[in-house]
């Protein structure tokens, strides 16, 4: 190659790598070497001032702000670079997956956040905070169902030909008390069938529309399919039945999701009142199919 065309490729390489360089987005002045904030889990805890029911969660996700801007959501447990040093705010807030799935992140709309007005941001340095969350004084809980009365508010639909049967534990449960519900599907039993029941316009759960929050979450553990939905009462149409959800086994193990019905309700703004309902129908080539529930609650914003 010859070396004067060379030299202008050496030269052209240097120029472009330092507008590269000089064109990089800066967060804030001309820090480059970030502070770092770890991040290994949130705990959910108790407000005093409403009832909350089971302090149960699945909290995905954490949404970082400083002195109001967004920094990013990350995954947990996360290492988080902010570029920024000093005193500043610091605001975290909890995320969770919508309906469980991945694609749909986001902030949890109950949950207050974590804010520390007067962080001290360390370049070069990483500080571990796990945050402590409660649930907003204004949320409304419509229902909750924990079955530690010894009864449940879900009860079979006609079309059903088992129910739920309570179970105690031999000790309390942290995260299920003594009581949690189960049913068990066969060849002989093989459709659950369960619903909240409000047979006049007056007995049901008067739900928010147009766009505003309401999610029930719920603790499952299902070897077969649930379908998850809503009972509509509306007059001159009577009662439609729409389901909202359908749950993956959980293959024994207990898990934990937020079912965002907000679209669903706001479908319907000349309803009455709305009831929710649960169905399964054996699939599994297993002898048995085992749903076991806990911990449901109905949750709109004001």
């Amino acid at each position: 190659m010859d070396k004067g065309l060379k030299k202008l490729l050496n030269f052209s390489m240097f120029s472009l790598l330092l507008m590269l360089l000089g064109s990089c987005e800066k967060f804030e002045g001309d820090q480059t070497v970030p502070s770092y904030l770890h991040i290994d889990t949130f705990y959910l805890i108790s407000n005093p001032l409403i009832e909350e029911g089971a302090l149960t969660h699945k909290i995905t996700d954490v949404w970082a702000y400083a002195d109001d801007q967004l920094i990013g959501m990350f995954e947990l447990p996360a290492q988080i670079p902010v570029l920024k040093s000093g005193n500043g705010k610091l605001r975290l807030v909890a995320g969770i997956k919508y309906n469980g799935f991945s694609g749909t992140r986001g902030p949890y709309f109950f949950y207050q956040p974590k804010i520390i007005e007067d962080f001290n941001f360390i370049i070069d340095s990483t500080q571990t905070i796990n945050p402590t969350v409660s649930y907003y004084s204004t949320s409304v809980f419509t229902w909750m169902e924990d079955f530690e009365d010894g009864a449940s508010s879900l009860n079979p639909t006609n079309r059903s030909d088992t129910s739920l049967q309570l179970f105690q534990y031999s000790q309390t449960d942290p995260k299920y008390g003594n009581i949690s519900s189960v049913a068990y599907l066969d060849d002989t039993r093989s459709v659950l069938e369960i619903r909240t029941f409000a047979d006049d316009p007056d007995e049901g759960f008067d739900l928010p529309s147009g766009g505003t929050p309401v999610f029930l979450e719920m603790d499952y553990n299902i070897t077969d399919y649930l379908i998850v939905g809503i009972y509509i009462f509306e007059y001159g149409t009577g009662t439609t039945q729409h389901p909202v959800l359908v749950l993956n086994p959980t293959d024994g193990i207990w898990n934990k999701i937020y079912i965002n019905l907000t679209p669903a309700v706001s479908a319907f703004p000349n309803a009455v009142y709305f009831n929710l309902f649960l169905r399964a129908d054996k699939q599994t080539t297993e002898d048995i199919a085992v749903f076991k529930l806990d911990n449901l609650k109905l949750i709109h914003s004001p």
